[in-house]
């Protein structure tokens, strides 16, 4: 009979405790849904790396804020084709690893995340076998030595990424520059650096941990890009 009423009360705990954490799994994924993904990120917004760099903008008699700004796509990053990944603990790819974050240490175009065990390289120059209109992510994470390219832009439109920032270890960002035409066109027109021509903003918010990058696009304006990047 006591064990009848012990094995009864354990089955009714066990349902109790079921209904609690899909209860809970519920509400944190409806708060999740519930978050606008069209608008830049709270986190991005906030961050003091936008807002220096959405000030500078501004500055450059560049009219933009974060409601300019609309979620355009959404991609994964990872690509093995695009991708080498080393286990730290192999033969040299420790020593490796050391030097190349020495060498890339105080170098314009260049960020480290907060561990220093990071970095994005998105200067607009050949660089460690990577072309002028990729970005090369290199770094460390856990055992793993991840060497890639994780965005690419297209040079018919006049592509040009003027910055790129970490909010934390996982999660960064880059602004592009480029005309506001499908890459894609087959026919698209030519417009010299030098001149007037229409253009937008993209804010590529990258998270590493989810393997997502949302892609932001602000309104479109007229700017004479020449002119404008020396001054970014």
């Amino acid at each position: 009979m006591h064990m009848c009423k012990r094995t009864a009360l354990f089955v009714v705990s066990s349902i109790l405790l079921t209904a609690s954490i899909v209860t809970a799994t519920y509400t944190n994924y409806r708060k999740y849904k519930d978050i606008d993904r069209t608008k830049i990120p709270e986190k991005v917004e906030a961050s003091k790396a936008f807002q220096k760099w959405i000030t500078n903008a501004k500055n450059k008699k560049l009219e933009l804020s974060a409601d300019d700004f609309a979620m355009v796509e959404e991609n994964e990053i990872y690509n093995t084709k695009w991708m080498s990944v080393y286990n730290i603990d192999e033969l040299g790819v420790s020593e490796t690893f050391q030097a190349n974050i020495a060498a890339h240490k105080d170098i314009k175009g260049v960020v480290f995340s907060p561990s220093d065990k990071q970095y994005i390289d998105y200067r607009a120059i050949p660089k460690d076998g990577y072309a002028p209109n990729e970005i090369h992510y290199y770094g460390l994470r856990e055992d793993k030595l991840v060497d890639a390219r994780l965005l690419n832009c297209a040079d018919s439109l006049n592509c040009y990424f003027d910055r790129a920032y970490f909010l934390d270890n996982d999660v960064f960002v880059i602004s592009e520059f480029s005309r506001n035409l499908a890459k894609e066109s087959e026919a698209i027109p030519t417009c010299n650096l030098n001149s007037a021509c229409t253009y937008t903003v993209k804010l590529h918010v990258i998270d590493l941990n989810r393997n997502s990058r949302l892609v932001y696009e602000s309104k479109p304006f007229d700017i004479n890009l020449f002119e404008l990047i020396p001054k970014l």
